[in-house]
C-alpha cells in the first residue's frame, strides 16, 4: 500500500515538472520526462494486472488485452512512449512534440486519477448467488418492513379525513360573519395597497445606475504573448478543431480563464482557447 501511494505522488510530481520544463523552454527534458512518468502509470498498473515480465511496449500491449486500459489509453501511451524514446535516443528538442507529450500525459493523468489510482476505493459488485428459494435476503427485509408503514397509513387516514372535513365546514359557516364585520378594514387596506406599491416605480433606475459600475469592472482582459508556435482551437482539449496557430512572440489577448490549462481569448468574434502554459507577459 505504500508503494503505491509513493508511485501515485511520483507521478503528480512527474506531471508539474513535466509542465515547469516545458516552461523554462527545455523541451528535450520535458519529454523525457513525460515517458518517465509514463513509466509509473504503467508499473502501477501492471502490478495490478500481476504483469512481471515485459518491456514498457508489451506491457501496455498486455493492459489492453486484459481490459485494463480502454484502446484509447493504449494509443495515447504508445505515442507518450515513442515520443519520449526519440528525446532520449536522438535528442528531440521539438516544441510541438514537447507540447504534445505534456497534454497527452496530462489527460492521461486525469484519467488515471479517476479510474485506475490505487489509493481509491471502488465499491465492488454485490455477488451474483442467490438463495435456494429465489428470494434475496433484502427482498424479505423489504416486505416485513411495508407492514408496519400500512398498519400506520391505515390508521391515520380517516383522521386526517376527519380533519379536512372539519375544516372544511367551518369554513363555509365562517366567511359569511366574517364578511360583514370586516368589510369597511377592505376599502382602508385597498388605499394603503395603492400608496405602498407606488414608490417602487422610481427603484428599477435606481439599480440600473448601482449595478452599472459592477458590469465594467467583469470586462477586464490581459494582453500575453506566446512562447512557442501555439494552437488556436474551438474547445478546451487537444482533440477540437485547430482554428489557428499564433507564431512565437505574438501578443494575444486573453479574456478569461477556463481551468490550469487553458485559457480564453477572442478569435473572429467568437471564444476559443489556447494552452496557458505557453503564454507570459
Amino acid at each position: 500500500m505504500a508503494e503505491a501511494a509513493n508511485i501515485w505522488d511520483k507521478i503528480q510530481q512527474g506531471l508539474k515538472e513535466t509542465e515547469r520544463l516545458i516552461a523554462q523552454k527545455q523541451y528535450n527534458l520535458a519529454m523525457v520526462r513525460s515517458r518517465q512518468t509514463l513509466e509509473y502509470m504503467v508499473k502501477s498498473l501492471g502490478a495490478r494486472a500481476c504483469i512481471i515480465d515485459g518491456d514498457l511496449s508489451d506491457t501496455i500491449d498486455q493492459l489492453y488485452d486484459g481490459q485494463w486500459i480502454t484502446k484509447t489509453t493504449k494509443d495515447r501511451y504508445h505515442k507518450l512512449r515513442m515520443i519520449g524514446n526519440k528525446a532520449v535516443h536522438e535528442g528531440n528538442d521539438n516544441p510541438a512534440d514537447a507540447e504534445q507529450a505534456y497534454r497527452i500525459l496530462a489527460d492521461e493523468f486525469y484519467t488515471f486519477a479517476n479510474n485506475y489510482n490505487p489509493n481509491r476505493r471502488r465499491t465492488q459488485r454485490p455477488s451474483p448467488s442467490r438463495p435456494k428459494n429465489g428470494a434475496s435476503p433484502a427482498r424479505k427485509r423489504k416486505k416485513r418492513r411495508k407492514a408496519p408503514a400500512l398498519g400506520i397509513a391505515g390508521i391515520l387516514l380517516p383522521v386526517l379525513l376527519v380533519i379536512v372535513l372539519s375544516i372544511f365546514i367551518v369554513r363555509l359557516l365562517v366567511p359569511e360573519k366574517d364578511q360583514k364585520e370586516t368589510a369597511p378594514p377592505e376599502t382602508t387596506s385597498a388605499v394603503m395597497t395603492d400608496v405602498e406599491t407606488t414608490p417602487p416605480e422610481t427603484e428599477p433606475t435606481t439599480t440600473a445606475e448601482e449595478t452599472e459600475p459592477t458590469t465594467e469592472e467583469t470586462t477586464t482582459s490581459a494582453v500575453y504573448k506566446t512562447t512557442s508556435t501555439l494552437n488556436v482551437r474551438s474547445r478546451p482539449s487537444t482533440d477540437s478543431r485547430i482554428l489557428a496557430q499564433l507564431a512565437p512572440g505574438e501578443e494575444v489577448t486573453v479574456i478569461g480563464v477556463h481551468d490550469q490549462q487553458w485559457s480564453i481569448i477572442s478569435y473572429n468574434g467568437q471564444d476559443a482557447y489556447v494552452a496557458t502554459a505557453y503564454l507570459t507577459q
